[in-house]
């Protein structure tokens, strides 16, 4: 249970920065890189990830809607691009925990 809680404590500011602080590249950036990494670590700690409400969020609501990094627009960038990459790349890999 507190490890759940520690993992917890990682991940509510991440959803808070992708949500709020998705046209802010730098915070938008380094938060996908500590999702990328939290999705990359150990299948036990991974699969713990996986049970979180806020990751279950994310895995129910990857839309611009809720992350406006994922828009597209007129003003997209490459640096845009390179954010979903890493956003849908972390979502792949917890999805493929989750079914197996």
């Amino acid at each position: 249970n507190s490890r759940k809680f520690s993992l917890l404590l990682f991940f509510l500011p991440s959803i808070t920065n992708l949500k709020y602080w998705g046209r802010c590249e730098p915070i938008t950036s380094k938060t996908l890189q500590l999702l990328n990494d939290l999705s990359i670590g150990y299948p036990f700690s991974v699969r713990k990830l996986v049970k979180l409400s806020a990751v279950q969020f994310m895995l129910n609501n990857h839309t611009s809607e809720h992350f406006s990094f994922l828009g597209i627009n007129n003003q997209s960038n490459l640096t845009d691009m390179r954010c979903r990459t890493t956003f849908y790349t972390a979502l792949g890999r917890l999805l493929m925990v989750d079914l197996g």
